[in-house]
């Protein structure tokens, strides 16, 4: 979901973080994701994000909202060039979810 007015992408999951991390941060959260996803591709929970034929387009068409915050479920609430954020995870994903 997105609310255009102060430009917030509620994201859900897309950048998970774990840990007891901070409410909000203008800090890189990417880091932080790839730990997560790389930590859980070992275990039970591997591939626990549906990354497919689809999830490139998806994460670029949300990058051109060019989000000003990024509202995550777990982890700490990113404040910044969401769009950016964006593209960074496209390729974190393809890194770590690539067949």
């Amino acid at each position: 979901m997105f609310e255009e007015t102060q430009r917030t992408l509620f994201c859900s999951d897309l950048f998970h973080q774990a840990g007891d991390v901070e409410p909000t941060t203008e800090s890189d959260v990417i880091g932080r994701c790839r730990s997560v996803l790389i930590e859980y591709q070992q275990g039970p929970f591997a591939n626990y994000m549906p990354y497919g034929t689809l999830t490139d387009a998806t994460l670029r068409r949300l990058a051109e909202l060019r989000p000003k915050t990024l509202a995550t479920m777990h982890g700490s609430v990113y404040a910044g060039d969401g769009g950016q954020a964006l593209r960074d995870l496209n390729q974190v994903f393809w890194e770590v979810f690539q067949p």
